[in-house]
Order: structure tokens, then sequence, then C-alpha cells
């Protein structure tokens, strides 16, 4: 317990950004293995089989869980949230420039789940390059 105080001390603005990753990957793994049609039609996805219900259990759940482990374990490993940080900062920032750029050329937002995505997202990863540039500047 006390070795992980120490990690997670030895950075705090990327200890918290690590954190809320680390419980985003975690909480989207469960509802998507759980339940992942009325999940993933939120999202505006619908699978047309059995087959389908597995992939969104597989891409959403697992890998979601993937990345919040290695989250963990890379925190972990080398003492220090910081490269968590940055490779959260990879995936959200992708997501959301991808997200945006596709939304104009699929002409997608107009759609709920688009409505929310966008802020949501946009929010997120505001927030983790806050914490990376207080990372930087306070450590």
């Amino acid at each position: 317990m006390e070795f992980l105080k120490e990690v997670f001390w030895v950075n705090i603005p990327a200890s918290v950004a690590v954190i809320c990753l680390i419980g985003y990957f975690f909480g989207m793994a469960i509802v998507f293995i759980i339940s992942p049609i009325k999940n993933a039609e939120s999202f505006s996805i619908k699978p047309v089989d059995n087959a389908g219900k597995t992939e969104i259990r597989v891409y959403y759940g697992g890998i979601s869980f993937a990345l919040g482990a290695f989250l963990l374990y890379l925190t972990l490993a080398l003492g220090t949230p910081v490269y968590s940080l940055v490779g959260g900062l990879f995936f959200a920032t992708t997501v959301f420039v991808t997200r945006t750029i596709f939304l104009c050329v699929d002409k997608g937002w107009k759609c709920p789940y688009t409505k929310l995505a966008i802020p949501a997202e946009g929010f997120f990863v505001v927030a983790l390059w806050t914490c990376f540039i207080l990372s930087k500047v306070l450590y």
C-alpha cells in the first residue's frame, strides 16, 4: 500500500488524470461486457446478429479493460503516472480529432450521441492536457 501512495504522490496532476482514465476504461469495460446491445445503441451502433453482440463486448468492453489495465500496469511498473497520462493523451486526442473530422465527412453532427460525445470528449481532452501541462510545470 505504501508503494501505491509513493507512486501516486510522485506527480499529483498526472495521478489524477490517470486515475480518471483508468476509471473511465474500466467503467466502459463493465457496461459493454454486461449490457452490450443497450449501450452500443446509445452510441448509434446496432449489431446485425449475435456475433455482432460478441464484437461489441470484445472491442468496446475487452479493449477498454485492456487499456485501463495497461495504464495501471505502466504506472506501477515505471513508478510514475506521467507515461500513462501521455498514453491516455494519445488515445483521447486521437479519438476526439478523428471523431471531429469524420463527423463532418459523414454528416453525423445532428445525431443525439454526437451532441453528447463532442462536448464530453472535448472537455476530457482539455482536462487531460491541463493535467499534463501542470505535471510538467509543477514537477
